[in-house]
């Protein structure tokens, strides 16, 4: 079955988060950043999806979070409460999994969306 695939007419905000964790507690803060991140960045009312990624590199596990947004504006609507919405709000136990904190998030306009949503 072939995917429709076609330029949207208004790209999507995508926001990456990106974080590295030892492997060792990869499995511990997937279950963990899933219960406490993914799934309330997933409950806002503007967010239309998010998706999560690991990568497993050596000693290493890499995650990326990307939540989409209709418009810039929705976004900064949804996360202008803590201050600059570019400025990452890290959980909870982040320091005790992430090798590093990460300061700020990506911005980035997605031009195709032919995942789930059929667009």
């Amino acid at each position: 079955m072939a995917v429709e695939c076609k330029l949207l007419a208004t790209p999507l905000i995508g926001r990456v988060w990106q974080g590295r964790t030892p492997i060792a507690r990869a499995d511990e803060y997937l279950r963990y950043s899933f219960e406490h991140g993914i799934q309330e960045i997933a409950k806002k009312p503007e967010c239309l999806g998010v998706q999560y990624f690991r990568k497993l590199n050596g000693g290493t596990a890499e995650f990326r979070t990307v939540s989409y947004w209709q418009s810039i504006e929705h976004m900064h609507a949804m996360h202008a409460q803590r201050g600059d919405p570019l400025r990452v709000a890290p959980l909870a136990r982040d320091p005790e999994f992430l090798l590093e904190l990460p300061e700020f998030v990506d911005i980035v306009e997605v031009h195709v969306n032919s995942f789930g949503t059929g667009r």
